[in-house]
Formats: structure tokens, sequence, C-alpha cells
């Protein structure tokens, strides 16, 4: 067992109180001593993979509600944290590539699987950066391995140049493929903001209402919504 994951089983709290209670996951929680514990209390820097953020649990949710549109689907669970997409996918009979940049993302999403009875198989676990062009053909065959594909991302709209980047990678994969584009963000700043909002169409696919105990450990958003996106603008 890695270090990581000895790290993730000692100090993450297994809770089930989300948007999704069928779903259990280990977590840094307001009842963790690492709560309140100052930053060189963990050993991981940023490790926003240890929370389930409220874009994750409103495109989990979506995904668990609507089962029949993800079964037997290829879905990349692009910047997968701690893996509660990739579990609802998995659980709805679909195909699963988890990605992240950092490991140990990945190996929270793999502990989470097996904290829900998730096999690997149909599994996949990848840190490649999407967004280089190294990897495009090795996504695209990925996304055309099935009759439908979907690639999913939850909260991965918090910085507006980051965003940017995002936006065109998705256009250029939406251009080839007939993959659909699921978003769950509490409508952050680059999905609202008219400089970015011209260069896609959105729409509203579920809007839910956060548990009190979520809400307050995310900023005092109330709200979560999916979103289907479809990209139609040339970037310069």
């Amino acid at each position: 067992m890695s270090s990581v994951a000895k790290w993730v089983l000692r100090n993450m709290l297994v809770t089930s109180e989300s948007l999704t209670p069928e779903i259990s996951l280990r977590l840094i929680t307001e009842a963790s001593p690492l709560w309140t514990s100052s930053p060189d209390k963990c050993p991981y820097s940023d490790p926003y993979w240890a929370f389930y953020w409220p874009g994750g649990q409103g495109l989990t949710r979506f995904i668990l509600d609507n089962r029949s549109l993800f079964r037997y689907s290829s879905v990349l669970d692009f910047g997968c944290g701690c893996g509660s997409a990739s579990i609802a996918v998995k659980l709805s009979g679909g195909k699963v590539l988890s990605n992240d940049v950092d490991t140990n993302a990945l190996v929270a999403t793999r502990i989470n699987h097996r904290l829900n009875n998730i096999t690997y198989v149909n599994s996949s676990f990848s840190a490649k950066n999407y967004l280089l062009p190294t990897y495009f053909q090795e996504l695209q065959c990925f996304l055309e391995s099935s009759t439908s594909s979907y690639i999913v991302l939850g909260d991965m709209f918090y910085d507006c140049d980051f965003a940017s980047e995002i936006f065109a990678w998705l256009k250029k994969v939406c251009s080839v493929s007939k993959s659909r584009v699921l978003v769950g963000d509490p409508d952050r700043h680059p999905l609202t903001d008219h400089k970015h909002t011209t260069r896609f169409k959105k729409e509203l696919l579920a809007e839910y209402r956060l548990p009190l105990c979520v809400t307050k450990e995310n900023y005092g958003f109330t709200t979560t919504k999916t979103n289907c996106q479809t990209f139609i603008c040339i970037y310069r």
C-alpha cells in the first residue's frame, strides 16, 4: 500500500452526507481533525481530491438519476478528484476513464471505488494531461469505443485562464467526436461571464439544492447545476 493510501485511510473520514447518500466517500469534512488544522499538518499541497465539491455532487447526482443515459457508454471523468462521478458511471453500467494529473487523486479514487464495492472491470485510471495534443488520438479512441460517450467535468472552472484552455480543448474534442459534455458547477465566474459564455451553448439539465452541511463547507453555495454544453465559436 502506498504512503498516500495509508494517509488517506488514516486521516480521511467515511461519509455519505451529501447530495448522493447512496455513495460513501473518504473525505476531509468538518468532523475531521484536519478541517481546523494548519496547512503543515497535511503533507500534500492542495489536496482538492479530499473534498466533495458542489459541482461534483450535482454531476454525480445527475448521473445516478439518469443511469440509462450512461449504460454501455464510454465516459471520461476529467479531473476526477475523489472519484464520485466515476463511481456513479460504474453503478450505471458504463465504462469510465478516471483522469487527473494529480496521482494522489487517482489513489483517492481507487480507494473510494473499493469503499463502494466497485470493481475495476471497465475502469481505467490515468494521470495523463489530456489537454496536450500528444494524447488526443488516444482519447479519441477511448471515446469512440462505445456507441455513445460523455466527457464529464465537476468544479473544473475555478480559474478564468484555465477555463479558456479547457473550453478550447473541449471544442476540439467535440469537433471530431459525438461526445456530450456535462458540467457540474455552482455557476462560478467563467461559466457566467460574457467573455466566456459566447464560446458555448449551455442547456440546464438539473439544479439541486445543497444540504446545509455542504453549504457550510463550500463558501455558502446553496445550489449546484448540471449543464450540457455545446461549443460553437472559433478560438483565435
